[in-house]
């Protein structure tokens, strides 16, 4: 009888423990980041837009919308583009945060004065940190005008192909600006070696 009830309270542990795990998420490719727009203005300017998730970094976002619009000039036959110093560029702004308070939990002090992880008299440090968050989703957008060859593009212009081998790795962009699928993820052979 003993060994039936610890089998099955082992059983129910796996079970309740197994329900709790969590697949890793899937890699996203760099189209599944946020939501892209890419408008022509005329035959060689672009509006470049891009709107990401809350959790996402303004720097981060930059970046993407940077190689976006590097994207944008090669498969428009350029090469090299401009950010225009266009009024909408200048009043972005990081998105608003909020800093985000820990629930208090009731924890009764027992007979010697503790706490929930910490001493007689203190809180846990770690517990009861509090947490910024954004309160907007993060929005980048530039205005950029293209140029086909160095003689006719500003001193200041990007160079997309070089943005495009040197970001295009960390986001799945390849060096024409093909999305790249992600990698899938190979578990380690347990085979040993062949010998020779």
């Amino acid at each position: 009888m003993m060994k039936k009830s610890v089998l099955g309270l082992t059983l129910a542990t796996v079970l309740i423990f197994s329900g709790c795990a969590t697949s890793p998420s899937k890699p996203r490719t760099f189209d599944q980041l946020g939501q892209f727009a890419t408008y022509p203005l005329n035959a060689q300017s672009f509006r470049v837009s891009f709107q990401g998730n809350p959790n996402m970094s303004f720097g981060m976002a930059e970046e993407i919308t940077l190689l976006k619009a590097a994207q944008t000039t090669v498969f428009n036959g350029f090469r090299y583009f401009q950010v225009k110093d266009d009024p909408s560029n200048r009043s972005q702004q990081p998105p608003r945060q909020a800093i985000v308070y820990p629930t208090p939990t009731f924890y009764p002090y027992g007979p010697y004065g503790y706490r929930r992880f910490g001493g007689p008299f203190w809180n846990d440090p770690f517990y009861d940190m509090p947490e910024i968050v954004n309160i907007d989703p993060v929005q980048v957008s530039y205005t950029i005008e293209c140029y086909k060859d160095k003689k006719s593009a500003p001193n200041e212009a990007f160079d997309a192909t070089l943005i495009l081998q040197s970001l295009g790795p960390k986001y799945g962009v390849g060096p024409t600006g093909q999305v790249l699928l992600p990698q899938p993820v190979t578990a380690p052979s347990t085979q040993p070696p062949a010998k020779k």
